[in-house]
């Protein structure tokens, strides 16, 4: 499905003309690269699978990546700093590795906002409301016995629909950036399932 949703993405790019050849090749493997390296690092300290000490090295180029994204490209900004403000509100930040990845990140936010880049701030409150109302209803998930009713609060609902209404009301120019964010939600879920499944060894280092 990871796959699947990138190559739907640059096939929607490649015949809709919409958006230049660098977000066509960058902006879907960025968030899908996103989504799976933000669920190992939570998976190892959560969990205690995995290599700690890789989970926090990755964190410096991850935080940077999304800086990156937040500075040169004003739909990934959209999206990103609205995240990161609601992780923050969510206290979601727990961990060394997510607090390094948050101090890159959120550094290079600061650059952006201070040199001016484009970022539309009506979609970055409305993507904050979404992501903190989605990890309220995930950790309600997370306390209920497993079954349909619980999968479907962890599934982030809300997000995934804030972003598919943002693309449609062109605060976020282009429906690339709601395929995008489907490949960051299934990266991440299938590193989940990867870890859940014993896909990743069980170091505490």
């Amino acid at each position: 499905m990871t796959v699947a949703l990138i190559l739907i993405a640059w096939s929607y790019t490649w015949f809709s003309k919409e958006v230049p050849l660098h977000h066509f090749l960058v902006i879907p493997f960025a968030f899908v690269t996103l989504g799976m390296a933000i669920k190992y690092g939570d998976q190892v300290f959560d969990l205690n699978i995995g290599s700690k000490r890789m989970a926090t090295v990755l964190s410096i180029p991850i935080g940077a990546l999304m800086g990156i994204l937040i500075y040169l490209d004003e739909g990934s900004a959209t999206i990103f700093i609205g995240l990161l403000l609601a992780l923050l509100i969510a206290s979601k930040y727990d961990n060394l590795a997510f607090r390094m990845g948050f101090i890159v990140a959120g550094a290079i936010t600061i650059v952006t906002v201070l040199s001016g880049n484009p970022f539309d701030g009506i979609g970055v409150v409305a993507v904050m409301v979404a992501a903190f109302a989605d990890e309220v209803l995930s950790d309600r998930g997370d306390r209920m016995n497993d079954g349909l009713r619980s999968r479907m609060l962890k599934e982030r609902l809300v997000l995934k629909a804030m972003v598919l209404l943002l693309c449609a009301t062109s605060i976020l120019s282009t429906y690339l950036y709601f395929i995008a964010f489907l490949g960051f939600d299934t990266g991440y879920s299938f590193v989940e399932q990867i870890s859940l499944s014993g896909g990743i060894g069980r170091r505490k280092l």
